[in-house]
This record gives C-alpha cells, sequence and structure tokens, in this order.
C-alpha cells in the first residue's frame, strides 16, 4: 500500500487533461502540486520558489520543451538548480531521446506513466521530517 508523499511537485505540462490526471494521482498521495503549461514558464517559477522537491517535466511543449528548460536550469551556479530533481515525462522513448534526457541530468516515466513506478521514484525525494529534539 502506497503511504502519504511529503513532497512538493511541480508538474509541466502544456496539455490540461495530463495535468489533471497526474493532480489526481499526486493529490490521493498527499502531495503539494504546482502547474506550469511549458519550459518557461516552469523555469521562472523554480526561479521564483526554490522549494519544489522534485520537477516532472514533459519534454514536447510550445515556447520550450523539457530539455532546453532542464538545460538552462542545471547551466545556473546555485547548486539548488543543479541537484533539483527532474523527471521527464515522456509519450514515447527513442534511443537517442534517453541519451539526452539522461546527458541533461534527468530521470524518465514513460507515459502514461505507471502509477507503482512514479510512486517509487518520487518517493526518493520526499521530504524527511527532522526529529525534534528533547530538551534537558
Amino acid at each position: 500500500m502506497e503511504e502519504e508523499l511529503n513532497i512538493h511537485i511541480l508538474v509541466v505540462d502544456d496539455n490540461q487533461i495530463n495535468r489533471l490526471l497526474i493532480n489526481k494521482v499526486l493529490s490521493k498521495w498527499g502531495a503539494s502540486t504546482d502547474f506550469a503549461a511549458n519550459g518557461l514558464e516552469a523555469i521562472k517559477k523554480i526561479e521564483n520558489n526554490r522549494d519544489y522537491d522534485v520537477v516532472l517535466m514533459d519534454i514536447h511543449m510550445p515556447e520550450m520543451g523539457g530539455i532546453e528548460a532542464t538545460r538552462i536550469l542545471r547551466g545556473k551556479d546555485d547548486s539548488y538548480f543543479q541537484q533539483l530533481p527532474i523527471i521527464a515525462l515522456t509519450a514515447s522513448m527513442l534511443t537517442n531521446e534517453r541519451s539526452v534526457i539522461e546527458e541533461v541530468g534527468m530521470d524518465y516515466i514513460i507515459k502514461p506513466f505507471d502509477r507503482k513506478d512514479l510512486y517509487e521514484k518520487l518517493s526518493r525525494f520526499q521530504k524527511v521530517e527532522k526529529e525534534v529534539q528533547g530538551e534537558s
């Protein structure tokens, strides 16, 4: 049985139906979500918030796709942008796409995604509650 996820996720997808479907799944797991419709919007949200634990990023979007957006984020000096887990959401995975995705520092999930696979990937990035130190 899947436990609640203590995680804040940015979902980047230009398809509203895809956003609604993934939000339904993430909400059931207790995840906090935010949305962007393309790579440009995602970069702005990530730069302004810096509180996302993971990004689910569609590869093919208008204005700016996921690969280009990830390259821009990874190119920033701040370690937050270089270490932020970004998982590509893609409907097809050609061999050359896989190598580019890995080259820019992304993991990936094939759409339509398997709930178990998505849960396993996301659970690795959730916040761990810090133990409260006892007073002496």
